[in-house]
């Protein structure tokens, strides 16, 4: 008899589209839409509304303050555990799998009530703290990057990250820069989106189509005499990608996507919060290993841009980075059936 999976992913697209990836996989490999559940919160159900599974939306307990949050509010964490389990325990779901952030912890408690098997997905190089708790009950880690911080190293497995395999690498070829897209996470950027309001306004910015996703609370109309239009929230990122030779950006888990599809990248990563330490690492491994370049102001961007379009003058190596969503589809197929 087949078994049923039930994914959770809250909060940014980071967390949520690895799932909606692997969703997809799992569906086109042959596993019924019926064995699958999806839990979210109101954010993150904005980037499933067109998956074909059935996905629950839960209102959880989220800390602004880091591990002292969830010990003053232990009540609301309790309860939160307690509908989620509720709701789950007749759903006859063998296999949990989260992509981290404060539900992780949750789904790992309630897959060793339902003596189901746990598996986590860590999009960053510095593991966040509801997937560091969380580890504690997982069978196995899947991790985006080598030596993965802060998170149970004896259970994690390289096996890269997951990503929107529609799109492919670009090949190694002869290509003029012709348009550059700007993106600051799924939430937006302020930092972001003022670099761009200056970008229009520079002579440097004539030559170039500009695409900026601003982020739908900064969204607003602009007029400008560039080649430029925007959005506020793509929930299809395929459009965005096809059409960009490079991309400006934070250095949050998807930074990893356009390193995959072959897109020099410019990362400006978040300094503050809990999200500054993987921002931070994760830009560093990019840099290193070639897939881009991190910055710390408009005048270092604008010097960037130029030396990337001066390379895109000859042929470029593409760097060769592996995807992990064959692994992770085959291995949850098969447990599965």
């Amino acid at each position: 008899m087949t078994k049923k999976i039930c994914f959770f992913c809250v909060g940014t697209g980071g967390h949520v589209l690895p799932v909606k990836n692997l969703v997809n996989g799992l569906i086109k490999k042959g596993i019924s839409k019926e064995n699958i559940l999806i839990i979210s919160d109101k954010r993150g159900s904005v980037f499933l509304k067109n998956i074909p599974v059935e996905v629950k939306t839960f209102d959880f307990y989220s800390s602004q303050n880091g591990i002292i949050g969830y010990l003053l509010n232990f009540r609301k964490i309790f309860s939160s555990l307690f509908l989620l389990n509720k709701y789950l325990r007749n759903k006859g779901i063998s296999i949990y799998f989260s992509t981290g952030s404060y539900i992780s912890p949750i789904a790992g408690i309630i897959s060793k009530i339902n003596k189901g098997k746990f598996y986590i997905q860590e999009q960053n190089v510095y593991a966040g703290l509801g997937n560091k708790f969380g580890s504690i009950f997982a069978h196995s880690i899947y991790t985006s990057f080598k030596n993965t911080l802060n998170i149970d190293s004896k259970k994690c497995r390289y096996i890269g990250p997951i990503v929107n395999t529609k799109l492919k690498p670009r090949e190694n070829e002869l290509v003029v820069l012709k348009s550059i897209g700007f993106y600051g996470g799924s939430q937006g950027s302020e930092q972001i989106n003022k670099y761009v309001e200056l970008y229009l306004k520079d002579d440097a910015s004539k030559d170039f189509k500009i695409i900026h996703i601003m982020g739908e609370k900064h969204f607003k109309k602009v007029e400008t005499d560039r080649l430029y239009k925007n959005y506020g929230f793509l929930e299809d990122m395929d459009s965005f990608f096809s059409e960009i030779s490079i991309v400006v950006g934070r250095a949050g888990g998807g930074s990893l996507e356009p390193a995959y599809l072959g897109i020099p990248q410019i990362l400006i990563p978040y300094k503050y919060g809990t999200t500054s330490s993987h921002q931070s690492l994760n830009a560093d491994f990019i840099q290193n290993n070639g897939y881009g370049y991190v910055v710390e102001s408009y005048e270092k961007m604008i010097e960037t841009i130029k030396i990337i379009s001066n390379n895109f003058a000859s042929k470029r190596k593409i760097p060769n980075l592996k995807s992990g969503n064959n692994t992770i589809i085959e291995e949850l197929f098969n447990e599965l059936h």
